[in-house]
């Protein structure tokens, strides 16, 4: 054995010794006449929550966040003080007390917990955020300043948490506290670019455009594919800041310096498209175009534009922004651009623009000119990118509208004839230019060859849904032309087969009707070649001449039939014609047939969606009250409408 382990058994035997002398010492100095004091019971020691308490704390910590995160205060209120039992908990309570606070508008309440929490937890930047937040709401800056910088000062990162404090000032309405938190942060960073967006919006508020552009222009510069950012938050802040004339001055003025940047130019015409001006937007683009560095981001810009068209409320912009884009990727797609990927994106990006044009007559003031500058477009679209498939969806809508708003049906007609001799088109394609085909075929009276072109296509078994919609318009040609038998089996086959088409309601009901009226002893083959007239007019695209046919149904039917019957061939005509009429743009006159079937015909079959299509007229008519009459009508008498849900919305959604 060494002589070290030697000592150290040798101290260790001392210590122990000295241990038990000193025991024995002290129970020696224990009075002994007096009894010892009495052992805790076990329920008075404080046992520390086991697994399973642990668990349902945390859940009922997770519902408390949720509440609060739903600005539910009272129940949480109530949650809180239940968890405040549980000394467990304290620390993790702290932040939903301040929430909770908060969320009361107590804010002098959440500065006196944070104030006294901080005492002991002076790391805790959460702590610091909250107490700086309501002491901005209690108007005492100076103090919400120091404690952002405890905030900035305790946070493990000073970038994410300047951005935090920075939005705390802006949305207190504090521009100049946000600024010189904003300059002040870009020198400790350091970061000369950093959060520039938000200090241009700074200086707007402050009235201090040349300086804000200038922060705008530094930005786009610094990151040229940061456009859309720039250009959402300035526009998020004021819409109307295109009419600020300093500010549009100073940019135009600052793309003359030599490092400018196409992006400033594009910023700059976003400006103008909001307050509609095609015009000047594509003079601040136009001359950048012959930049190879440019073209990238200009085709980026222009798709970014087109998929907001679906989100802009005003027309006029709308507007704009199509006659801004078509003469733009027009250029883009021509010989001035050397690369032919991008011509060939810029010339589906085009297709697209021409689509959504055509789908909501975005035509300008001379639709007929504007149609005929569509079909020049999508020709040069085909030859430079034929496989595009914007390309024949643009034709296909081309053709539709050439055929229901200019009501030349021939021409489309042609369109579609060529179309299909292109050995290009793809195989849908081949099909929904068939079936638009046929429908043009019907809207020029041309009933054989529309019965050719739809027949041959619903025999096709490779496109389901395009051969069902094509029988669709068969059994309605049928029913036109007396085929009553035939146009009853027809319905009813497409009813079955394609149950969750568009039409798959109407042709079940169609068949319905058929099948009654050929059994109403007061009705019959008459009745039906009366309400025929008006299926015909609508297949040959004759709107005066249907609204006439319907007022002849409705008028002879309702002499006719036996009004102790239910006639649900009459409401079907009362029907029609209101929809007849509302496309006309009669609204009151279609207002005036739904009420008919509203009286007349409580316990028929149309009354709940007669209740529908009156409350939409009577609220785009600005009667907003009688709309909601008709609504809650609805609820109450017909609870099993098929689209009840869609009508609660649309009771909710009333001013």
């Amino acid at each position: 054995m060494s002589r070290f382990l030697r000592w150290l058994m040798m101290l260790t035997m001392a210590a122990l010794v000295a241990g038990t002398g000193t025991w024995e010492e002290a129970r020696a100095q224990v009075p002994q006449g007096k009894p010892r004091p009495p052992m805790p019971r076990p329920e008075m020691v404080p046992r520390r929550p086991d697994s399973r308490s642990l668990g349902d704390l945390n859940r009922r910590l997770i519902e408390l966040d949720r509440l609060l995160s739903l600005k539910s205060v009272g129940r949480a209120e109530s949650l809180l003080k239940s968890l405040e039992q549980h000394s467990v908990l304290e620390r993790q309570l702290l932040s939903r007390r301040v929430r909770l606070a908060q969320l009361k508008g107590d804010h002098r309440q959440a500065v006196q917990i944070c104030r006294e929490a901080v005492v002991d937890l002076p790391l805790n930047s959460a702590l610091w955020r909250s107490l700086a937040t309501s002491y901005l709401a209690i108007d005492r800056p100076d103090s919400a300043r120091q404690a952002v910088d405890m905030f900035l000062a305790t946070s493990p990162s000073l970038r994410s948490a300047g951005m935090v404090s920075v939005e705390l000032f802006q949305m207190a309405g504090r521009p100049r506290a946000s600024l010189a938190l904003i300059d002040s942060l870009r020198a400790a960073l350091p970061e000369p670019h950093y959060m520039g967006r938000q200090k241009a919006i700074c200086l707007l508020q402050l009235d201090r455009p040349d300086e804000a552009a200038d922060e705008v222009v530094a930005d786009l510069r610094y990151n040229p594919f940061n456009l859309s950012l720039v250009r959402n938050e300035l526009l998020e802040f004021d819409p109307r800041l295109g009419e600020r004339q300093a500010f549009l001055a100073r940019l135009k003025a600052r793309q003359d310096d030599a490092g400018s940047e196409v992006a400033e130019a594009l910023f700059l015409a976003g400006l103008f498209l909001t307050r509609a001006d095609a015009p000047q937007a594509l003079a601040q683009v136009r001359p950048r175009l012959g930049q190879a560095r440019s073209q990238l981001v200009v085709l980026q810009n222009a798709v970014s534009l087109g998929q907001e068209l679906d989100l802009l409320e005003d027309r006029d912009q709308v507007q704009a922004t199509v006659d801004y884009l078509l003469p733009l990727l027009e250029i883009m797609m021509g010989p001035e651009n050397p690369d032919g990927g991008l011509r060939r994106r810029a010339a589906d990006q085009l297709a697209l623009v021409c689509e959504f044009a055509l789908m909501h007559q975005v035509l300008g003031a001379d639709p007929a000119r504007a149609v005929q500058r569509f079909g020049d477009l999508l020709g040069q679209v085909r030859r430079i990118n034929p496989t595009s498939e914007a390309l024949y969806s643009s034709q296909i809508s081309l053709a539709a509208y050439t055929r229901d708003t200019l009501r030349r049906p021939r021409q489309a007609a042609a369109s579609l004839e060529r179309m299909l001799l292109d050995l290009d088109l793809p195989t849908e394609g081949v099909a929904l230019a068939r079936l638009s085909l046929g429908e043009c075929y019907l809207a020029a009276g041309d009933t054989a060859r529309g019965r050719t072109v739809l027949t041959q296509l619903g025999r096709d078994p490779e496109f389901r849904q395009a051969a069902g919609h094509a029988h669709y318009l068969l059994a309605r040609l049928d029913l036109a032309q007396g085929n009553f038998a035939t146009a009853r089996d027809r319905f009813a086959v497409v009813a079955m087969d394609n149950p969750a088409a568009p039409y798959a309601n109407d042709a079940l009901d169609m068949g319905l009707l058929i099948s009654e009226e050929m059994d109403n002893p007061s009705g019959g083959p008459f009745i039906l070649n009366l309400y025929a007239r008006s299926v015909m007019d609508q297949l040959t695209a004759q709107p005066d001449s249907c609204r006439a046919a319907l007022t002849r149904f409705v008028d002879e039917a309702g002499r006719r039939l036996d009004p102790e019957d239910k006639q649900f061939l009459l409401e079907r005509g009362l029907l029609d014609l209101a929809r007849a009429e509302a496309q006309a743009g009669r609204a009151e006159a279609a207002v005036n047939w739904l009420s008919r079937i509203i009286t007349e015909h409580p316990d028929g079959r149309y009354p709940g969606l007669a209740l529908v299509m009156r409350a939409e007229l009577l609220e785009n008519l600005g009667r907003h009250e009688e709309a909601r009459n008709d609504l809650e009508q609805l609820l109450a008498q017909y609870p099993d409408y098929l689209f009840i849900d869609d009508v609660r919305d649309q009771l909710r959604n009333l001013p």
